[in-house]
């Protein structure tokens, strides 16, 4: 592919994506916004909202808001509405839960037709909030178990060197490596920086969904080998159509396949396959072992955490919004990670499911993390609710940090990216 297709190709992605920002934004703009401007209070503490309506940069007077608040992830508990002042504004109140954890106000106007909404979810004492999951008596002594049975399966990896993704400052490999058991294998494409000598490395972890990788991977540009896989056991360069028969098909639903055995669960061959991605690493002589780091987010968070926890070879971690945190949360009442498993309580088989759940359950995971680790995600997030989040990083007792981006979603904003690829480069002495 010549250089001006690709500038071509670049320029109308850009285009289409600036085309795509603006014709979503919001007619009129909704806004709860609480009186301590960290979102943060006490239990106890009553939180007074202001709200309003902006269209075209002016706050709409006479406006009626209708307003919701309830636990996070959970029915509302009351819904009312507010008519706006001459100066557009309206106010409520709304009151503390009983113990720490996140309510979620919610407002919105209806205008010719048309409904326009926000949510700006309140902390209440986050990081007092503790996990509603138990770690099984024998949770470590199970994974220790697992984690030693796979090694003993012969990685046996194979390389596919990429000329046409590779270019004058990295190359890019395809590998395959087998693990957990024979004919099961890892996919994954490695990018590595043309400069000589061993690297610090990072595993870059996939979030939710069945798809393909390629390469140059942006993280090889700072100085790291990176590693990125799927979780599926299944080629990482195949055609779009591929991957959306089997999201469709064998792949549905995957989360839950198997989950009644904590031996046939999905997840499973997945973490334990991340494992050997680390092993693989440490295999390279282009890589400082001493210097590898577990990258993702969503189940990509979650699976940083458990290898980080697993792997003795991972010395530091970055996890953003993880996913499979607190996975009885809906059980007990309150609000749980993705993918909200146990929501329905006539759900077959419940609590042989809930057992099994502790054994995959990110919580359980942090509670064993030994190394640094930097974590960031926003109140706001629908998917990886911060309930849930909170209660993991709440047993970590391994050095971290965390970034809040309190208005934001299942998302980042570019600084707590940038931060976090600063620490992580300090902590591998590489600023």
């Amino acid at each position: 592919m010549n250089k001006l297709l690709i500038a071509s190709i670049v320029l109308t992605s850009i285009c289409l994506s600036a085309f795509g920002q603006s014709s979503s934004h919001q007619y009129v703009t909704v806004v709860a916004e609480p009186d301590h401007a960290d979102w943060t209070y006490h239990v106890g503490e009553k939180v007074n909202i202001t709200a309003y309506a902006i269209r075209e940069n002016v706050r709409m007077r006479d406006c009626e808001i209708t307003y919701s608040y309830g636990p996070d992830k959970l029915d509302a508990v009351k819904t009312a509405t507010v008519k706006t002042d001459r100066n557009g504004m309206a106010h409520f109140t709304v009151p503390s839960p009983k113990e720490p954890g996140f309510t979620s106000v919610r407002v919105k106007v209806a205008l010719d037709g048309r409904t326009y909404s926000s949510m700006t979810n309140i902390a209440f004492d986050p990081y007092s909030i503790q996990p509603t999951t138990k770690m099984p008596a024998d949770f470590e002594q199970y994974w220790q178990g697992a984690v030693a049975k796979a090694a003993q399966v012969p990685m046996r990896p194979s390389v596919r060197y990429s000329a046409e993704e590779s270019n004058d400052r990295v190359d890019v490999y395809y590998v395959k490596i087998q693990s957990y058991r024979r004919g099961n294998y890892v996919y994954g494409v490695l990018t590595v920086p043309k400069k000589p000598g061993r690297k610090p490395a990072i595993l870059r972890l996939p979030g939710a969904a069945v798809r393909s990788y390629h390469g140059p991977h942006e993280l090889a540009y700072e100085g790291f080998v990176v590693l990125e896989i799927g979780v599926h056991g299944i080629p990482i360069d195949q055609s779009p159509e591929v991957y959306q028969q089997l999201e469709e098909g064998a792949l549905s639903s995957y989360t839950t396949i198997g989950i009644d055995n904590r031996d046939t669960y999905y997840y499973k061959r997945s973490i334990l396959g991340c494992v050997r991605a680390v092993d693989y690493l440490c295999t390279r002589d282009d890589v400082d072992t001493t210097r590898i780091a577990t990258y993702g987010g969503s189940q990509g968070g979650m699976l940083s955490i458990m290898t980080a926890a697993l792997s003795p070879r991972v010395s530091a971690l970055f996890s953003y919004f993880p996913a499979y945190c607190d996975l009885t949360g809906y059980y007990h009442g309150r609000g749980a990670g993705w993918p909200h498993l146990f929501r329905d309580p006539s759900e077959p088989n419940l609590q042989a499911r809930i057992e099994v759940s502790r054994y995959y359950d990110t919580v359980n995971f942090a509670r064993l993390l030994r190394v640094p680790g930097f974590y960031a995600w926003g109140f706001n997030d629908p998917a990886c609710c911060p309930t849930s989040t909170f209660s993991a990083y709440n047993v970590i007792t391994a050095p971290k940090q965390l970034q809040v981006g309190r208005d934001t979603g299942h998302w980042l904003y570019p600084w707590q990216v940038d931060n976090a690829l600063h620490w992580l480069k300090q902590q591998f002495g590489m600023e």
